[in-house]
Parts: C-alpha cells; structure tokens; sequence
C-alpha cells in the first residue's frame, strides 16, 4: 500500500522533455524506492513509460473530434460586423459555450481562470499560431462568441485586416497567458486548454499523494496521462514556463499544479471538456471519501494493481457499439473503421445543449 500511494505520484516525465534541473526516472526510482517493475506500470508513470498510450491509441474510449467540428448542432451565422472566417466564428461559438459549461459545473472563480483554443489554420500566419482566451474581467457567464480576445504566443490581441466596426481592445490576464501560451507553443497536438480552480480538484492538489485510483471516473482521467508541478507561486511569471512544459512532458494530458490547481491538455475542446469532468469527479469522490474517514487512508479501498489494470483495459471498449459480432469487429480493427461511440461528444454536445437551455443561444453566440 505505501509503495503504491508514493509511486502513484511519480512525476517521471519522457526523456524528451527532461531538462537539467528535471529529474531521470533512474534517480527518481531510487530516491522513492520504487521497484521497477512498478516505476514502469502506466498508471503510476501515465503514457510516457507504458507499452501503449491510451491518448493515441485508435481503440481508445475517447474518439476526439477535430478542432474545428461544429458538435451536433449548427451554430448561429456571425454578426454582420463580424470580419473573421466562418470557422474561427465556430470556434469562438464553441469556446465560448465552453465557458458557460465549465460555469454551470461550478468550476470558475469570479473572473479567473480560462478556457482556451488554438485558432485552425493560424500556424501558418507570420506571427502565429493563435489562440483565443477569455477577456479579463468577464465572469465565465458573461462570455460570448465575439468577446474572446485573440492573442499571439507573446501575448498581443490580434486584430482582422479589415472590418466594417472596430474591434475593441480586450484585456489579457499574465497568468493566464503564460501557463496557455506555453502549451500552445510546444504540444502541436493540443487545439484546447482547460485551467479551472475547482474546489475538489484544487484542495487535492494541494496533498502529497494526489489523485488516487479510487473510481472509474479516476481510471479515465489516469488514462490520459497525469502529471505534477511544484508551486512556484502565481503563475505569471514567464521564466516557469520551461519547467511547466517539462513536467507536462509530450504526450500526458492533465497537470495537476501543486497548491494551484488542475490544468487539461488536450486535442479538442470535446476531449478537454470530458477530461476535467471526470478528473473533477474523480477528485470530489476521492476527498468525500477521506473525509468519511478522518483522512485515514488505511480505511480507503484502494484496488489491488491487477484490477487498476483491467480498469485501464476497459476503457477502450466502453465506447464499443453493443451487439457487433466480433469477426465483424476484427474485421473493422483490421481495416481501422471499427464502429465506436465518440463519448467525448456526445458528452459535450448534452452540456452544450444544457447550457443553451439555461442562459439562451443568442446570448452565448453573439
């Protein structure tokens, strides 16, 4: 139990993201005692160090959709005002229901926080790629399609060429900017970042031992690959920028900034969405759970590391379709058009009509 609880917050990142101050994964193992038939296990060192990775893998539960999806329902057409491309206006419609998800979810703190989109094709701008970020000062419920200001990775508002009204000047948070640009700068697979301070998850943040596999909903998010940041203070600081990038490493999914808060890294704002609910979720059962127990973790039913296996397993088949018969599945592996259910849609489609519902679409997209 106490080898597991210590590797369970290894912060073992990829020699491809190591830098001299980071730790290896030998040094690590022998200051922590850590076997290394555990240190190699993929939970306790997510996606880097495993035999397969379940955010590439393409019978993964999770089937992201492509940043520039428009999800289930047609957005309203833009403003006439509006001198942007269709798809960024889409993209703005979608980040900005996203913000008023993450509200309904209580996961917002006044007027920080964000919730951030690479914008499709801005790589190949001079000075891209771009990203589009919360005006400071607006609550998550008072963002709309056309208050998201568009920023460079050195943080200045991006303006259109032409445009029949004025686009104002918005405002551009420094903490934000330096935890989001950074990740926009170096993980090219990442379209969408979620910094939420959620209670549960933030209190968690703030323990030794970190997010435990306690649920399914942890199991989920372990599968997207977990790591850990030391608190540096506020993060607006550029020069923590390299080592936040590090600890994230190239391929895990979620960061878990000590005494700050849960960050999400992921290919789309589906995913992201999907990916701090059930972190969320998972780290709400796991203090509910202490607490029931004066914070004895003697008196947690921690699963044995066969069944956190089998956990992991299960969830590339979650999204399979029911009633498929398995040499029809083979068949569709082989040919690498196996029928799945994209949850990570479907998940945010439902929210997105919620949040429709409660705060009205022409106030969302306007």
């Amino acid at each position: 139990r106490t080898i597991m609880l210590t590797t369970l917050k290894s912060r073992a990142i990829s020699a491809l993201a190591f830098t001299k101050t980071t730790p290896t994964l030998v040094s690590l193992q022998s200051k922590l005692s850590i076997p290394q038939t555990i240190a190699n296990h993929r939970h306790h060192i997510p996606c880097q160090h495993c035999s397969r990775s379940f955010s590439t893998t393409k019978t993964q539960l999770f089937s992201s959709s492509d940043a520039d999806s428009s999800s289930n329902s047609v957005y309203p057409p833009p403003p006439s005002t509006f001198s942007y491309s269709t798809n960024e206006w889409h993209q703005r419609c979608k980040l900005a229901v996203s913000y008023r998800i993450a509200c309904m979810e209580s996961w917002d703190e006044v007027i920080f926080n964000h919730i951030t989109t690479k914008v499709q094709d801005s790589e190949k701008e001079k000075d891209g790629p771009h990203f589009l970020i919360n005006n400071f000062g607006m609550g998550f419920d008072e963002v709309t399609a056309s208050s998201l200001v568009k920023v460079t990775l050195s943080g200045e508002q991006v303006f259109p060429p032409s445009s029949a009204a004025k686009v104002p000047k918005g405002r551009v948070f420094g903490a934000g900017y330096v935890l989001h640009s950074a990740i926009h700068a170096t993980r090219h697979d990442v379209d969408s970042i979620w910094h939420c301070h959620s209670l549960d998850a933030t209190a968690l943040s703030q323990t030794t031992f970190g997010v435990l596999p306690l649920s399914q909903e942890a199991a989920f998010a372990l599968g997207k690959g977990i790591s850990y940041h030391p608190f540096e203070g506020t993060a607006n600081d550029a020069s923590e920028q390299p080592r936040i990038i590090s600890n994230l490493g190239p391929t895990n999914k979620i960061l878990m900034l000590e005494d700050h808060g849960p960050l999400v890294a992921c290919t789309s704002i589906e995913e992201a969405y999907a990916t701090m609910y059930f972190l969320t979720r998972a780290c709400t059962y796991q203090m509910k759970a202490l607490s029931a127990v004066g914070g004895d973790l003697d008196k947690i039913h921690m699963p044995k590391e066969q069944i956190v296996d089998q956990m992991l397993n299960r969830i590339d088949k979650l999204g399979d379709v029911p009633g498929q018969d398995q040499e029809d599945v083979q068949q569709s592996v082989d040919d690498e058009d196996e029928e799945k259910y994209d949850i990570e849609k479907l998940m945010f489609d439902y929210a997105k009509r919620s949040a429709e519902r409660k705060y009205g679409a022409h106030d969302i997209y306007r």
